[in-house]
């Protein structure tokens, strides 16, 4: 089991490794996956994920995809978009991967940066998890 820190790492390099030790056979587990990043203009980033969320199927909108707010449910989502469409090894995939918004007392193995799951010195624009959450309209205290 693998352990990763997502304090500072990028969040789509942070995905890409994890979908790829999950189809490995390999069970992660991220931890304070709300102080990671995106990189880019924040107004933008905004933008395109409220845009995402507000799309609905015009035939049937209960049929729409949904986005969620919370920061490790929508890292999870991101990271499905990884894996592959409609078959059984993405739900597998997906079962060996938990992400925890803080740091949880059951889990020993100490954390450490991993320089490939994205943890690299970040000199430009960014916008974490969490502030995107917020603007998507999530609420900590619920």
């Amino acid at each position: 089991m693998s352990v990763i820190d997502a304090k500072g790492a990028v969040v789509g390099r942070l995905a890409s490794h994890t979908a790829k030790l999950a189809l490995d056979g390999k069970s992660v587990s991220i931890i304070n996956i709300g102080d990671s990043v995106i990189t880019g203009d924040s107004i933008k980033i905004e933008e395109k994920y409220l845009a995402r969320r507000h799309l609905h199927n015009k035939s049937n909108p209960e049929n729409s995809v949904k986005w969620p707010r919370r920061p490790d449910l929508l890292f999870k989502k991101i990271v499905s978009g990884m894996l592959p469409k409609h078959s059984p090894r993405q739900k597998l995939a997906l079962s060996r991967i938990k992400v925890y918004l803080g740091h949880p007392h059951g889990l020993a193995v100490e954390p450490k940066p991993d320089p490939k799951a994205g943890h690299r010195k970040i000199t430009a624009k960014y916008i974490t998890l969490t502030q995107l959450c917020n603007q998507l309209g999530w609420k900590i205290n619920e």
